[in-house]
């Protein structure tokens, strides 16, 4: 979705301000659009994309999809903007509260390789089931910033209309590096070697 109202949504400085803080002022590319939209509407069949998952990054020469590796390789962080209100029975996606600490172990065998989505998304189910849960509910205009290891997933609607949800990625300037200098280092970066020390 693309367009001077999404481009604006995307840009408002204190998003800006957020990511500046989160990943580095200058290291992310400013969004002209806010990509994929998933849309739910009120249905009573289960819907079969509700397995938990940390969102992939880049499409790899070794296999289909979007792949993922421990350098969030093309993603620095998870956005969900909310187009609708959203209320529990209007499909929130869930979160595991804690979960971004659980996948970089996951995803450090892998290396700059990364792993297949069909191949993560269990692995990262089981590194964080004991997580407790909540759900991504808000009001239209309200935004989720996320650490792109964030374990999520989708769930059925159960409520009566339908659920608008941007889920762009913040594309870096430069790649993440877990061997900068601590003073050096983003707050992503840091996350994530801590995770890894353990």
């Amino acid at each position: 979705m693309g367009g001077p109202a999404f481009r604006a949504a995307a840009n408002v400085p204190v998003l800006t301000e957020a990511f500046d803080q989160l990943v580095g002022a200058g290291r992310w590319v400013p969004r002209e659009a806010l990509g994929s939209f998933p849309i739910r509407f009120p249905h009573s069949v289960e819907p079969d994309d509700a397995g938990w998952h940390v969102e992939g990054s880049y499409a790899s020469e070794h296999g289909p999809g979007w792949w993922t590796n421990v350098f969030s390789r093309e993603r620095l962080l998870l956005v969900l903007f909310l187009f609708s209100d959203v209320a529990a029975e209007d499909a929130p996606t869930r979160i595991r509260v804690g979960s971004h600490v659980d996948v970089p172990a996951v995803l450090a065998p892998y290396g700059e390789r990364g792993a297949p989505p069909h191949e993560l998304g269990p692995l990262v189910d089981r590194a964080s089931a004991d997580r407790p849960v909540v759900l991504a509910t808000g009001r239209l205009g309200d935004v989720f910033v996320c650490h792109p290891f964030l374990v999520h997933a989708a769930q059925p609607h159960h409520g009566r209309r339908p659920r608008l949800l941007g889920q762009p990625g913040l594309a870096p300037v430069v790649p993440v590096r877990l061997d900068r200098a601590e003073e050096e280092s983003s707050v992503l970066e840091t996350t994530i070697r801590d995770a890894l020390a353990g």
